[in-house]
């Protein structure tokens, strides 16, 4: 009559303190394989159940959430995490071959060439990793006469470099973080051979660290929603987080999608399967656009106002953030 999980007098099939379904000590092998799916299903569903409230009534998940529908959801940051994670791991293991290799080898050629767009244009546009790998190899062909760059013929160690300082006027030389930065490329240029190397490991550490950026800087976008709507007193901060973490989850499945009809373009050809693909991107922003429309109940020119206000300054939180974490994968290597 007692739970055998907390020792509370049992009034019904599930205790009232722990919840803990009221079962013989000894279980049986179906019972525990029972148990073992019940417990899946049941996820599941409510997974299957998140995902289809989330895109069929654009912010009526976050609204359920808010008022204390949750049992037949999945948790906001559990959903976030899970998807995001699936995303992740999806796109590194099935990677697309069209993408550029950077490798130690000095004399490999890249399998795309960025001056190649007829090669590039069944690729999708939101892969992470692709966009990252791309702009690098571009900026580092931008930059190729750039006088960071040019340091390793003008001085052959950190040493000489700091020796060639002191021979300056002292407002011609460079700064406490200049100094740190350039033996910062000293330590790199030793330890890697050749630009290629380079850009392989700081990508690496770059695209290894996003998950965590990310979710860090969500906090900082739903505190952007909360001073914006700062006068909105029936809406916490915590409301706003449900709604970003929602919105964010929402872009990783169409991320998810997206990478799945890259793959599927780039074994087949089709060029149809890359329009459809941008076609669900842009879909998307006009189901932030309405989320954001229902959930902050404005009419369209206010809505359109604010979007558009806490867009930008929500960007340019994520370009600073952004921005640190390059500093931090350098300095980190």
């Amino acid at each position: 009559m007692n739970c055998l999980n907390c020792n509370t007098p049992l009034t019904g099939r599930y205790c009232s303190e722990c919840g803990q379904e009221n079962r013989p000590k000894k279980l049986s092998v179906w019972q525990l394989l029972g148990q073992f799916f019940s417990g899946l299903l049941n996820y599941d569903g409510r997974l299957i159940q998140s995902i289809r409230l989330l895109f069929s009534k654009p912010s009526a998940l976050t609204l359920a959430y808010m008022e204390g529908k949750r049992s037949s959801y999945v948790n906001p940051v559990q959903f976030y995490l899970f998807t995001s994670a699936i995303y992740f791991l999806f796109s590194s293991t099935f990677s697309s071959p069209d993408l550029i290799d950077i490798t130690n080898g000095e004399n490999k050629e890249p399998i795309v060439s960025i001056d190649s767009p007829e090669k590039n244009s069944d690729l999708g546009d939101t892969d992470f990793s692709k966009e990252f790998t791309e702009g690098f190899i571009e900026g580092n062909r931008l930059q190729e006469n750039d006088s960071v760059l040019n340091l390793e013929s003008e001085f052959e160690s950190f040493e000489e470099y700091l020796s060639n300082q002191e021979t300056l006027d002292p407002e011609d030389r460079s700064s406490d973080f200049e100094l740190r930065f350039i033996e910062k490329f000293y330590q790199i240029k030793d330890k890697y051979e050749g630009q290629k190397g380079f850009l392989q490991a700081f990508g690496e550490e770059v695209l290894n660290r996003l998950p965590q950026v990310l979710f860090i800087t969500l906090p900082l976008l739903a505190l952007i929603l909360k001073l914006v709507f700062l006068r909105r007193k029936h809406y916490w901060y915590i409301d706003h987080l449900i709604f970003i973490l929602h919105i964010a989850t929402s872009f990783f499945i169409l991320l998810f999608v997206q990478k799945g009809l890259e793959l599927l373009a780039s074994s087949t050809g089709w060029s149809i399967i890359s329009f459809i693909s941008g076609l669900l991107g842009f879909s998307w922003m006009i189901y932030y656009l309405i989320s954001f429309k229902r959930f902050f109940e404005k009419g369209w020119p206010k809505t359109l106002l604010f979007f558009f206000l806490t867009s930008f300054l929500q960007s340019i939180v994520f370009m600073v953030v952004f921005a640190l974490l390059l500093v931090f994968a350098f300095f980190n290597l």
